[in-house]
């Protein structure tokens, strides 16, 4: 009797988790790597991904890849002669991968850039609940050691004084993982959170290096967008500039990161090819995730592109009350539904079958 009520109560709360977002809802149509690929004038693409804030390695990169594989069923390999994670002067290590298709070949490079960032961070390990003399909920601890110790500072160091050190290197890095594709290959880029604003920002920065590669974006996808959250960190608050009435000033929104982006693509001096046409921008967003924000539609009306919302549950909620914050904001690439809907669109490729 006394490990039946356990064992009760332990049942009626599985039975009370769901996954509302499970399948995705999404506002939209849009076409997965596979339809890239298959459409590519040499049948090859470029993949680059991008991690988000939370200290990553090149285990997350093998993770996401391998979802992306299992989507395609076909086996990611280690290109011939590269390194496991390649880290050059610039501290940002490159992962690569190549997925092989009956339609052609995805050629996948990941950035990660949380060794420019997990040294500063270790200035907060000393308030680890593992570490700390006091006693944490433990609720409490697991969102204060993972959102607060490790995943937030990542924000704060880059909108502070390392901001500029982290763009130029983040631009040597993106040099390094682009600069040998061809005009005419596709570029197709998967970005999460923080580090959606970092390639933005530093796209943006560089000179006709960054206009080849803005010029070959095919297709992008958004998981855990804080565009909208961290745009705020850009502007100035009402009344600041001289001659500027307050109700004015808060009325003016100047472009964000990502429609400068799209204004600097629509611009682009290469001449109008298949990787150069139409954006395909596709904004995964779990309602649960407390710092993910979806994509506002007419915000980006007129400038290229094709904006879908995809509103997924990247973990169990539990008695509707309550999902891990840090499993809704790091698992999108993780999440298979996500992985499928990537690799083969929506509604379903029939080159995925």
């Amino acid at each position: 009797m006394k490990l039946f009520i356990p064992l009760l109560a332990c049942a009626l709360l599985v039975g009370c988790t769901f996954l509302p977002y499970r399948p995705p809802q999404q506002d939209g149509a849009f076409p997965g790597l596979v339809d890239f690929v298959a459409q590519a004038p040499d049948h090859r693409v470029d993949v680059l991904l991008v991690h988000g804030m939370c200290t990553h390695d090149a285990r997350w990169a093998d993770e996401t890849v391998a979802q992306l594989g299992s989507a395609l069923h076909a086996e990611p390999v280690r290109p011939a002669g590269a390194a496991p994670a390649a880290m050059a002067a610039d501290g940002i290590e490159i992962v690569e991968r190549i997925i092989t298709l009956r339609q052609g070949e995805l050629r996948i490079k990941a950035l990660l850039w949380s060794p420019l960032t997990t040294p500063l961070k270790r200035q907060l390990e000393y308030d680890l609940s593992a570490r700390l003399p006091a006693t944490r909920a433990r609720l409490n601890g697991l969102a204060k050691d993972k959102l607060l110790d490790d995943c937030l500072p990542d924000a704060l160091i880059y909108q502070g004084v390392a901001r500029d050190t982290i763009q130029q290197r983040m631009a040597q890095a993106i040099l390094r993982a682009t600069g040998d594709g061809p005009p005419e290959t596709p570029l197709l880029v998967l970005s999460s959170s923080l580090g959606s604003k970092i390639l933005f920002d530093t796209l943006l920065r560089m000179d006709s290096g960054a206009q080849r590669t803005i010029d070959r974006m095919a297709y992008l996808v958004m998981a855990a967008n804080q565009i909208p959250l961290l745009a705020l960190a850009d502007q100035q608050v009402a009344g600041a500039n001289p001659g500027t009435a307050g109700a004015a000033a808060t009325a003016i929104r100047p472009p964000d990161s990502l429609q400068q982006l799209l204004l600097k693509r629509r611009a682009g001096a290469l001449p109008r090819n298949r990787s150069a046409g139409k954006l395909s921008l596709v904004a995964f967003s779990d309602p649960n995730d407390l710092l993910t924000y979806t994509l506002e539609r007419e915000r980006y009306a007129g400038l290229g592109v094709d904006v879908v919302n995809v509103l997924v549950s990247n973990a169990p909620t539990w008695l509707g009350l309550l999902e891990r914050p840090d499993h809704a904001h790091t698992n999108y690439l993780l999440n298979p539904g996500v992985a499928r809907m990537v690799a083969c669109g929506e509604p379903r490729s029939a080159r995925c079958e």
